[in-house]
């Protein structure tokens, strides 16, 4: 009978070497460090307004130009362990780039703490443990803050154990990647002020890249880039086009089919700008406003490089917010059963909180008004009017629905928020009476 390698004393033997030689690596004592969050604060002010503390350790150096890894704050006492890209001497914003906490922010004499058994920890001044990386025993020997941007604990070959590449809030230095064999994705932040998670995310999965608008717990699709087959890992990159142009360099996004490293030669390239100069110091960032933008550092400064709705911001879900109509970037009015008033923020869809109790539902028309999920989600198509407003009275779910005459197509609305001018579209908003 044939003997399975991993049931062999020989196998387990190995295993168990292997496991006695990570526990037994130490990270050396002068490595170790605590550094105690408080004191003055560093200039000049960073991006979101804020403010923040250079993490300085014994001989341990964490900037690495342009990069620095610091805790900051948009609100005082809320403070959140990241990596900060720029240069201070220079005129433009640094901006931040990781973010270890994001939601869960730390207060005034918190500690972050690497220690001997190679775990770096993050805890609030009464040492309740807020954020770590569970590399304690794996065989951590340093910490090292990387050229590119990267965070990471290695062992004593130098081989890396744990990165900040491997876990992206909002941003994608050049090189990172969004792997689907982990649970990768970009969320944006809910404001400039409010660093926790906002209502958008870019995720890759097995069809290809997708943004989504998160909506009552769902995942809804409004925009994406396909591809054609499997897909398992996306890089941005900025690099030199070889052609007569010596200067030219792209921004791209290039989707693999596989999870290697390093990447296979061949993969699907989405090329999001071509620019003549330098992009090697970028970032693409899935903003709070829900674009998604890239920005390259050229004269000292950060300057936007892509946008993916730099055409029409109309069809950003919340350019308006919760509600409204817009028209070539503005929001011009807010729909309500009276018709058409002046937009503010407070503009809201109906409640529809009455739908379950069997109520029959009403609807007020808007002329010309598209719904930004009109590429991707169709509830039918050669519907007259009637057919499509049964869809939305039988389903609670159904805030509104879009109907194009000329084809009968219809579109059923699980959420409303901008709706863009469209002469060929008319949409209908229910609504319950008193």
């Amino acid at each position: 009978m044939a003997i399975s390698h991993s049931s062999s004393p020989l196998y387990h033997l190995l295993l168990l070497t292997l496991f006695l030689i990570a526990i037994q690596a130490q990270v050396p004592e002068n490595q170790t460090f605590k550094f105690v969050n408080h004191g003055k604060f560093g200039q000049p002010t960073a991006e979101y307004q804020s403010t923040y503390r250079v993490i300085q350790a014994k001989n341990l150096s964490f900037y690495t130009h342009p990069f620095q890894l610091c805790f900051y704050n948009t609100t005082p006492g809320a403070y959140i362990l990241a990596v900060r890209a720029g240069i201070p001497r220079d005129g433009g914003l640094m901006r931040w780039v990781w973010d270890a906490n994001r939601n869960n922010p730390v207060g005034e004499n918190a500690t972050l703490s690497f220690l001997s058994k190679g775990n770096l920890v993050l805890a609030e001044a009464n040492g309740r443990i807020v954020w770590q990386t569970n590399t304690a025993n794996r065989g951590v020997t340093g910490i090292k803050l990387l050229s590119n941007g990267n965070l990471v604990l290695h062992d004593s070959s130098g081989s890396l154990v744990w990165q900040s590449f491997h876990y992206p809030t909002d941003t994608l230095l050049v090189g990172q990647s969004l792997r689907i064999s982990g649970r990768d994705k970009l969320v944006n932040r809910k404001s400039e002020k409010d660093g926790s998670d906002g209502t958008y995310s870019l995720i890759l999965n097995n069809q290809g890249l997708y943004f989504y608008l998160n909506n009552r717990g769902q995942l809804i699709r409004f925009s994406g880039w396909g591809y054609a087959d499997r897909a398992a890992t996306v890089i941005f990159d900025g690099k030199p086009v070889n052609n007569n142009n010596f200067r030219a360099h792209q921004l791209t996004l290039t989707i693999y089919e596989n999870d290697t490293t390093p990447p296979p030669p061949d993969g699907y390239q989405l090329t999001l700008r071509t620019l003549n100069y330098n992009t090697t110091l970028s970032f693409i960032r899935l903003g709070s406003d829900g674009n998604l933008k890239a920005y390259t550092y050229k004269s000292s400064r950060w300057e936007k490089s892509f946008a993916d709705f730099s055409t029409n911001e109309c069809s950003l879900p919340t350019k308006c917010g919760s509600y409204g109509l817009c028209d070539k970037g503005k929001c011009l009015a807010c729909p309500t059963t009276t018709g058409l008033v002046s937009w503010n923020k407070s503009c809201a869809p109906p409640n529809l909180a009455q739908c379950k109790s069997g109520a029959a539902a009403k609807y007020y028309k808007i002329d010309g008004a598209r719904h930004f999920l009109h590429t991707i989600r169709d509830g039918g198509e050669g519907l007259d009017l009637e057919e499509c407003r049964k869809k939305c009275d039988e389903d609670c779910n159904c805030l509104g629905f879009f109907h194009k005459e000329e084809s009968g197509r219809c579109l059923i609305a699980p959420v409303l928020g901008t709706l863009s001018k469209d002469n060929k579209v008319v949409a209908y908003i229910k609504y319950y009476s008193n």
